[in-house]
């Protein structure tokens, strides 16, 4: 019974440590960038440094389908997708065992969103109305802003991150893609 009970504190434990290690491998995101010049479907993600830690990808890029999305941030990678193809309200980001839901707060309005996983939730929106170059979050869940580095030029974005350690990288990454996405000029 003693040695049974030990391997069960031992894999709580090892799970525990496990989970705490994948949310500290995390790399802090700093910047978005275009790629190319004027091609909106490839970005780069930046962390500490000149070189891209990581990017954001159109699927379907030869098909000009603009409701799927991979990314790729060190060694974690994920998929951004409409829920269904056609309703620009409702996404989906699913990465290893996560899956958040990204929804307008009112249908049409694009300057408003709700992140969640069905555990926690984040309201993301631009800061002013109708002006799609600086985002934030409004919520108790710390600060977490993506703004143009040049007014009214969408290829180029900073990340400032201020989150509380629960909202791991999809958060993070979820609220990059809306405010990239939706200020983006699409062809």
């Amino acid at each position: 019974m003693r040695m049974r009970i030990f391997y069960i504190l031992f894999a709580v434990v090892c799970i525990q440590t496990m989970y705490a290690q994948q949310q500290d491998d995390e790399m802090p995101l700093t910047a978005l960038s275009l790629t190319q010049d004027d091609d909106y479907t490839e970005w780069d993600f930046y962390s500490e440094g000149e070189h891209a830690v990581g990017y954001l990808r159109l699927r379907w890029r030869h098909l000009n389908d603009w409701t799927e999305w991979d990314y790729r941030i060190g060694e974690i990678t994920g998929q951004i997708k409409q829920r269904t193809k056609g309703d620009p309200n409702i996404w989906e980001l699913r990465s290893q065992n996560t899956v958040l839901t990204l929804k307008t707060v009112y249908s049409g309005d694009f300057n408003q969103w709700r992140i969640t996983d069905d555990s926690k939730t984040l309201t993301f929106s631009t800061e002013y109305a109708n002006v799609y170059d600086g985002w934030k979050t409004s919520s108790k869940a710390g600060e977490f802003e993506v703004y143009t580095q040049w007014e009214m030029d969408p290829r180029d974005w900073i990340i400032y991150d201020r989150l509380k350690p629960e909202y791991h990288q999809p958060f993070k990454v979820a609220m990059v893609f809306l405010a990239s996405y939706y200020s983006s000029p699409k062809y």
